[in-house]
């Protein structure tokens, strides 16, 4: 993560929609960057989700243990790895 005066810069910090089909059946999403260390965190409809419990992370790939049901708001926020 980039510093500036002990302060992460603005552009190593993401939020996005990760790539992936929302239809009751896809359980897999991917990111556009890998997310450092610990700080991914996922939402479904607003609602934070569990890792490790709710999904597991690998380089860019999410993957659910359930299904986010069709229509949902899959949301991702991270600093990315640099």
């Amino acid at each position: 993560m980039a510093k500036v005066d002990g302060k992460f810069l603005q552009d190593d910090w993401v939020e996005e929609t990760p790539s992936g089909t929302v239809n009751g059946s896809n359980t897999v999403f991917t990111l556009s960057s890998t997310p450092s260390g610990s700080s991914l965190a996922m939402f479904v409809n607003g609602l934070m989700i569990r890792k490790t419990i709710d999904y597991t992370v690998s380089g860019t790939t999410v993957t659910f243990t359930d299904a986010p049901p069709t229509a949902s708001e899959v949301r991702a926020e991270y600093y990315k790895k640099n």
